[in-house]
């Protein structure tokens, strides 16, 4: 009887630690700011037009970020990645208005496999969605790369 008996005071004792946990998550705002920040970071894309692979990953973009930043991988195994991406790249909000580069931080021109992270300023207001437009790599008029930034 003992054995019973302690047994169902420490399942009433777990399900009250874990109700405490769970209740003590919902108020935590720091958890929800986090858990929003999870919610809106951007997938990567990647277009294969051509003979050159180009992939965008957003690194910051949020509301709070002091500069927008994008990582890009270029790869190819014919096509010399000689570009200014400071000056084929531009990005485009979802009123129209579009937004040149900072800086781009990351391999010289040059050579087949190039990485780096393109810097721009933060759109405020917050745009519906952004899109990335890089111009004029391999012949292709503009590969174009958009996310949604209102859930």
């Amino acid at each position: 009887m003992n054995t019973k008996i302690i047994i169902i005071v420490g399942i009433i004792l777990g399900a009250l630690l874990v109700g405490s946990l769970v209740f003590k998550e919902k108020d935590n705002p720091q958890l929800e700011s986090e858990q929003q920040e999870v919610q809106t970071s951007l997938a990567p894309q990647t277009n294969s037009e051509g003979a050159v692979e180009v992939e965008v990953t957003p690194n910051e973009i949020s509301a709070n970020s002091d500069s927008w930043q994008f990582k890009i991988v270029l790869n190819t195994h014919s096509v010399e990645l000689d570009q200014d991406l400071t000056k084929l790249a531009f990005l485009k909000d979802s009123g129209g208005n579009e937004y040149l580069p900072l800086s781009w931080d990351g391999a010289p021109p040059g050579g087949h496999h190039r990485e780096g992270v393109l810097t721009f300023r933060p759109v405020s207001p917050q745009p519906a969605f952004i899109e990335l437009v890089i111009k004029d790599i391999d012949g292709i008029k503009e590969r174009k790369f958009t996310w949604d930034l209102k859930q």
